[in-house]
């Protein structure tokens, strides 16, 4: 990104934090400490790096995405990951939900040329190049945050601008695809927010499996294809991620914070919590970081 950007976003962000913006779904995140690679979750969002870099860690993969490569996460998906920032170089980014009616409404546009364009992504999160027209939107984006009024009247506009240059972009085959109903994509994701939805419930592959029309082996191939965790290892990780939020944000104890996230056995839930996390439930709160 270059100057004129980071001169704009120092005019919203004045220091180590996240930032609501005028515009909802849109937000900022300034840091000057590097931050170990940690758990978390995304969901249905770009993420673009203004300056600094982060590295993002699935099983067996790794996504390195700075101000010259923009992430997609195109489903709710947890994953690990560090951030590279100083006081002499502040790491940036612009957190970007995906409005999914837009972007359904913006890829159906498209013709079924543009969308042989895009290569074959298989994952559900992503990168892609940072163009000079993207660059642009972005700038103005900014700009347009500096003020209420025009956030409220330009900013759709400004959004629908951008979600299309996503559309677009050279690796956005898993984002088409996952908007047409029967194929293979959208499936998972739907699948994707049934779990994220209803993490608290006995959820059993063979139930999950069939909501789908697919055999539970073709369901776990292509769940792993998408997310690089077997369903499993995908639940478990979104219960997980939630009992930190219910833990430091809502202030759960850590018999509540179990049971809310679908735990029979508290001890089993400070155990797999101390595993994923590196210490147990109770230091949560002081470990707590925004992002």
């Amino acid at each position: 990104m270059n100057n004129k950007i980071l001169k704009e976003v120092n005019k919203l962000i004045k220091r180590d934090s996240l930032t609501r913006t005028n515009i909802e779904g849109v937000n900022l995140y300034k840091t000057t400490t590097f931050l170990p690679r940690t758990p978390l979750t995304y969901d249905f969002c770009l993420v673009f790096v203004l300056q600094g870099k982060k590295i993002a860690y699935l099983p067996n993969k790794k996504f390195e995405y700075d101000s010259k490569n923009y992430l997609v996460v195109s489903a709710t998906l947890p994953f690990e990951c560090e951030t590279i920032a100083s006081k002499e170089e502040p790491y940036y980014c612009i957190l970007i939900d995906i409005k999914k009616e837009i972007m359904n409404e913006i890829i159906s546009s498209l013709c079924k040329e543009e969308s042989k364009k895009c290569k074959a992504v298989k994952m559900a999160i992503f990168q892609d190049k940072v163009t000079k027209d993207l660059e642009d939107s972005i700038y103005r984006l900014l700009k347009i945050l500096q003020s209420k009024e025009e956030s409220n009247i330009l900013g759709e506009s400004i959004l629908r601008e951008i979600f299309y240059k996503i559309a677009i972009g050279e690796n956005a085959h898993f984002l088409h695809k996952m908007f047409l109903k029967n194929k293979m994509e959208a499936k998972m994701t739907r699948t994707l927010r049934i779990i994220h939805t209803n993490y608290k419930e006995h959820l059993d592959i063979p139930s999950l499996a069939k909501e789908e029309d697919m055999s539970v082996s073709s369901f776990h191939t292509h769940f792993k294809k998408v997310t690089m965790l077997s369903p499993l290892q995908y639940i478990k990780k979104i219960r997980l991620n939630r009992a930190k939020d219910l833990l430091t944000r809502d202030n759960l104890q850590v018999n509540e914070t179990a049971y809310e996230t679908g735990y029979e056995s508290s001890s089993q839930f400070s155990k797999d919590f101390k595993n994923y996390f590196g210490y147990p439930p109770k230091e949560a709160k002081a470990s707590f970081e925004i992002l």
